[in-house]
């Protein structure tokens, strides 16, 4: 199966969240492969931020308000929707999708072969209907018939001094999960003309931008000796401020430049659309294309 990048517990992962800070307590996948739909109910969700009040979190309302979009790995599956049920102090959220072929599935750790499914066996992880059969490392649900399996939260994760579920006060505020802004740091980023196809090296663009992003620190160093504070935001976007009228580069204004950032880790490629602050692209505005591949001599 390919990287993990979704978890069913995070619903941020299922978002560009920049760092998700909601959990659930539990969750349950259910798929139907006769309707060929995807339902995911997230129960009991719990913050992980400062606000302990779920309802108030940053992250509720704007899903709520549909400010967030969903990752690029959910492309294939279409009718994508999001329902919150709020129950007094009790946050749950429903997901559910629908997908053409099987094989989409591995999108969401879900593995397809010969009418089989697959899930990783992890700790917090039970078949709850379907025909299922153990085969380590995986729980397999055979027959192509509806199946269901529950995922809970590691107990590490919960306070073991509340008598309800709440985040453990030790790792509030430390990322759950890589950040979104984690494919595009700590990275060597050279510009070219177009994005690079397989098998055609770079198009390197003569006295072009070099970026490199700061694995552990917000900010970029442009051209190797200028730093830049920025900021990552929700939906893949990066706010490079241009402060100094005399930093002149083709791409980069005076002012605050938004960027929804994508990466084809395939063919070492990285671009950067002009965007607002909210990560609506500007069509009337050139990408940026970077290549993560060292310029030769």
């Amino acid at each position: 199966m390919n990287e993990v990048k979704i978890f069913f517990i995070i619903i941020g992962t299922f978002f560009m969240r920049e760092q998700p800070t909601l959990v659930a307590e539990k969750a349950i996948i259910s798929i139907d492969p006769q309707k060929k739909e995807v339902v995911i109910t997230q129960h009991n969700l719990i913050s992980t931020s400062e606000e302990q009040d779920v309802s108030k979190t940053e992250e509720l309302l704007k899903l709520k308000n549909k400010e967030i979009n969903w990752v690029e790995e959910l492309t294939p599956f279409k009718n994508k929707s999001l329902q919150v049920q709020e129950n007094g102090n009790s946050v749950s959220l429903t997901l559910s999708f629908q997908y053409d072929d099987p094989k989409d599935l591995e999108a969401i750790n879900i593995g397809y072969n010969d009418s089989e499914y697959s899930v990783f066996l992890e700790e917090k992880l039970v078949a709850k209907s379907g025909n299922s059969q153990i085969s380590e490392p995986y729980v397999v649900f055979k027959e192509n018939a509806p199946f269901s399996f529950e995922v809970g939260i590691f107990d590490e994760w919960l306070d073991p001094n509340s008598t309800t579920p709440k985040f453990n006060p030790e790792f509030i505020g430390q990322p759950l999960v890589m950040k979104k802004s984690d494919a595009i740091k700590g990275k060597s980023l050279s510009q070219i003309s177009e994005a690079a196809k397989y098998g055609t090296p770079p198009s390197y663009v003569k006295n072009g931008l070099n970026l490199f992003f700061a694995e552990d620190q917000d900010f970029l160093l442009l051209n190797e000796e200028v730093e830049l504070e920025v900021s990552y935001l929700d939906n893949n976007t990066v706010l490079i401020p241009i402060e100094d009228a005399g930093i002149n580069v083709a791409g980069l204004n005076k002012g605050d430049n938004y960027f929804v950032y994508q990466v084809d880790e395939m063919n070492g490629n990285l671009t950067l659309l002009p965007s607002d602050k909210s990560g609506n692209i500007l069509k009337d505005k050139q990408p940026l294309y970077f290549s993560t591949i060292p310029k030769e001599g």
